[in-house]
């Protein structure tokens, strides 16, 4: 491996350790730079004068705004470090040049060409430093009929097919709660960027990656292109039923309970549990032998006795018997119980960091895997507009105090 970055601090080796970053993201793209800084790298995340846009973003501390409040912000910009600099000068973007000459990798979200009008784009510095990484992300690409078009995270849920297929049949297309077409878009990027990074070890050659928005979500759609394919009929939403096999949530005593019934013990045990409750109707006749009647025209009748029989129910008792007998059955977690879960907080998911400026503890979210030779602790809370501009520009780049004072804002 050949890095150009030293380690910044005293940050144990992780798998990206040594592996510097330039990170000019907006919402698309800051998952993309948090999940690289959490595995190692060292992630400068470079903000206008007077901090990034992103600091402003909701919710907040306590419901109230203002400086270092923002709750988006510092789940996003763990392990990073900030610089401040204007790129719209000549100035700043001189000095945001050097610094991306002497980084890995370049990640940034802005529309098709602006990065070329500022000096900045992929062409001209990889005629510099042609083994750098340099990945953009966009709602719809670099290229094609649709490369000039604005979206947001909706538009990228609707545009890429996700949207049409969530809800209920006779309601309007739904979204999905919080920016899943900006975090599917980040995914994407950070796979390839690790490809390349791969790619550039066994040839010492950077590559330009071109990340459509639009893209990365049109490939989660699992069954619905598939669907089409063969039957030439578009998939329809339907609410709380998966559209290929019977797995739908149910409204029990205290909540919800999803429970998949794709194989036929599932189903038996179910309809057996029913009829020890005296619910199940005629599901025990040999009708409802197989399972894949469920889809059928018998689903109505079938989910209005499950929907009964579930009400006597609480999630628990639902979830206890359906894991109890190998089945994915399971409960409908709010966000509260998310936070009291013994699964995330035994396997650290979720850790308690204590505040170095002395204010509250808070609770953050780590990563969603574990490696066996890494340990994952979070070391670095999101840091404030600025932090570190003498010691990424006066080090890196061996700016003197004065210089960084005038570029920095």
């Amino acid at each position: 491996m050949t890095a150009r970055s030293e380690q910044s601090d005293m940050r144990p080796a992780l798998p990206l350790s040594g592996y510097r970053v330039v990170d000019l993201a907006g919402p698309m793209g800051v998952y993309c730079g948090k999940l690289m800084a959490d595995m190692g790298a060292d992630v400068i995340k470079v903000e206008p004068p007077g901090g990034d846009p992103m600091r402003e973003i909701g919710p907040f501390i306590d419901g109230q705004s203002g400086p270092g409040r923002s709750l988006y912000w510092l789940h996003f910009n763990t392990n990073k470090r900030s610089v401040t600099l204007d790129m719209r000068t000549p100035a700043g973007a001189a000095t945001l040049r050097k610094l991306a000459l002497a980084s890995d990798v370049v990640l940034e979200t802005r529309p098709p060409g602006h990065m070329d009008s500022l000096g900045l784009g992929y062409e001209s510095l990889a005629a510099e430093s042609p083994e750098l990484v340099y990945a953009s992300i966009t709602p719809f690409g670099q290229t094609g009929p649709y490369r000039d078009f604005k979206a947001s995270d909706l538009v990228g849920l609707a545009m890429g097919g996700y949207m049409y297929v969530t809800g209920w049949p006779d309601t309007p297309p739904t979204r999905l709660w919080g920016s899943q077409a900006y975090h599917t878009a980040s995914n994407r990027a950070y796979v390839a960027i690790l490809l390349s990074l791969y790619h550039r070890m066994a040839t010492g050659e950077g590559q330009y990656i071109d990340v459509s928005m639009q893209e990365a979500v049109a490939a989660t759609t699992e069954h619905v292109n598939t669907t089409f394919n063969y039957t030439g009929e578009s998939a329809v939403r339907c609410g709380f039923r998966h559209g290929g096999q019977f797995v739908a949530t149910w409204k029990c005593k205290d909540g919800y309970a999803s429970i998949t019934t794709n194989t036929r013990k599932a189903w038996d045990d179910l309809r057996a549990w029913m009829d020890r409750d005296g619910m199940a109707g005629d599901l025990m006749d040999e009708t409802y032998n197989d399972h894949f009647v469920l889809r059928g025209e018998h689903s109505a009748h079938i989910e209005e006795l499950i929907q009964a029989w579930a009400l006597r129910h609480t999630r628990q008792e639902i979830t206890d018997f359906g894991q109890s007998n190998h089945h994915p059955w399971g409960p409908a977690t709010t966000a509260d119980e998310i936070l009291e879960n013994e699964q995330l907080w035994g396997r650290g998911y979720l850790t308690t960091v204590e505040s170095a400026d002395g204010g509250p503890s808070m609770v953050y979210p780590g990563d969603p895997y574990r490696l066996t030779e890494f340990s994952q602790p979070m070391q670095r809370t999101a840091p404030v507009p600025g932090e570190h501009n003498a010691e990424v520009l006066g080090s890196i780049l061996g700016l003197a105090p004065d210089e960084i004072g005038r570029i920095s804002g």
